[in-house]
């Protein structure tokens, strides 16, 4: 199974996609936390919210895909700012995906995620 790192302030989002996800979810609560984990947990995937204390989560895309360590690590952001908004500099960053919680239930992007990873 994969691992994943799920990235985001909520306890609520880290409960509900947690869940959705499996067994094999590190969570992270802020940008400095995500980076510090990516680094030693080296995940398969990570699930990055955009609004977050300390470091917004395009900092830490941007940071992430500049470390040798790192860079290889699909990135899915995962956020409540609209596609318009943020999409296209999320790619251009190198994100793998964008996805607004309010669109996907915890489930479906989950089997999405699978699909990704397989």
């Amino acid at each position: 199974m994969a691992k994943i790192l799920l990235v985001d302030d909520e306890e609520a989002i880290l409960k509900m996609y947690g869940s959705a996800l499996g067994e094999d979810v590190i969570t992270a609560k802020d940008g400095d936390e995500a980076i510090e984990k990516a680094g030693t947990e080296k995940p398969d995937l990570i699930l990055l919210d955009i609004i977050m204390p300390k470091e917004n989560g395009l900092d830490v895309l941007k940071k992430l895909k500049s470390d040798d360590d790192t860079k290889g690590i699909p990135i899915i952001v995962l956020t409540n700012l609209p596609k318009e908004a943020s999409a296209q500099k999320a790619k251009a960053l190198g994100a793998s995906g964008y996805y607004v919680k309010a669109e996907y239930e915890p489930i479906t992007l989950a089997k999405e995620i699978e699909d990704l990873l397989n």
